[in-house]
């Protein structure tokens, strides 16, 4: 099967990046968002109604949740489309086993593709793409993802959405302990430069550490792209996904609230990175 005809529901902060990507890759691509206007210079075509996804070979959805996301395909349905669906937000994988099972039955083909590395990397087409699904699905879409990002295959259907929150489950945990060890470190009179030098250089180094601390805390910028809400909701998941093995109360039910409380006390959509100033406070 040749791709070439692809829409783009969800043009948010990721949609906007990531949809052009397939434009100059050679792609035909229709959007659609409820808020936001395409600006014509990145080659979208944009759809002002949903029934208007007609005849496509692709549809990839970039949605807050997957509860809306099984909305969307439902109306979709209603105008009996026959195109292959590609969820790339980050859904409980619950709902996405839900939602494939029902689509399994119209014998439409979908994957669940949620993708790791924030805005950034998402601009330059390098994102970690996990997917989930029918691994001779996936090949016939792997060349459209690639164009967005590095495709790793997780397992079947729902396994992208459930490695992507077990990711970011272990991201905050990182973050929540490598913003202890900065301010307990500042503390003592050791200074950031000296404290990212020897942890970088050392065992304790992770993503928070070689990425986040300098760019992001120590400058106090905090505007690194990745919402609070959106950790939140990711880690909440994996910690509802752990609790349902785990037989004691697991560490991930201690992050996540401590990531819903610092969302509540911060407001106004903070960046995840601002959860330093809530803890530096409480050192």
């Amino acid at each position: 099967m040749k791709i070439k005809n692809v829409g783009f529901i969800g043009l948010g902060a990721m949609g906007t990046v990531m949809a052009p990507l397939i434009v100059q890759a050679g792609y035909n691509v229709f959007g659609y968002d409820i808020h936001t206007k395409i600006d014509k210079s990145s080659g979208i075509k944009q759809v002002s109604n949903i029934r208007e996804f007609n005849n496509l070979d692709v549809i990839i959805f970039m949605l807050p949740n997957g509860k809306i996301v099984a909305d969307v395909t439902d109306e979709l349905l209603k105008n009996n489309t026959k195109s292959i669906l590609i969820d790339m937000s980050s859904s409980d994988p619950r709902d996405t086993k839900k939602l494939g099972k029902k689509l399994k039955v119209r014998d439409i083909k979908f994957l669940d593709a949620p993708v790791s590395g924030g805005v950034s990397r998402a601009k330059i087409g390098e994102l970690m793409i996990m997917v989930g699904g029918d691994e001779d699905h996936v090949k016939i879409i792997q060349e459209l993802l690639s164009v967005m990002g590095k495709v790793q295959f997780a397992g079947p259907m729902g396994s992208g959405h459930a490695i992507k929150a077990l990711n970011n489950y272990v991201s905050a945990a990182g973050l929540i302990a490598s913003f202890e060890a900065l301010a307990t470190a500042r503390s003592l009179g050791i200074k950031p430069d000296n404290f990212l030098k020897i942890i970088n250089g050392a065992t304790g180094k992770n993503n928070t550490t070689e990425v986040k601390l300098d760019k992001f805390v120590i400058s106090e910028k905090f505007n690194s792209g990745f919402a609070l809400d959106l950790m939140v909701k990711d880690v909440s998941i994996a910690d509802s996904l752990i609790k349902d093995l785990s037989t004691e109360k697991p560490l991930s039910e201690s992050v996540s609230n401590y990531l819903s409380k610092s969302f509540a006390e911060l407001g106004e959509n903070p960046d995840h990175t601002e959860v330093y100033k809530v803890l530096k406070k409480k050192l």
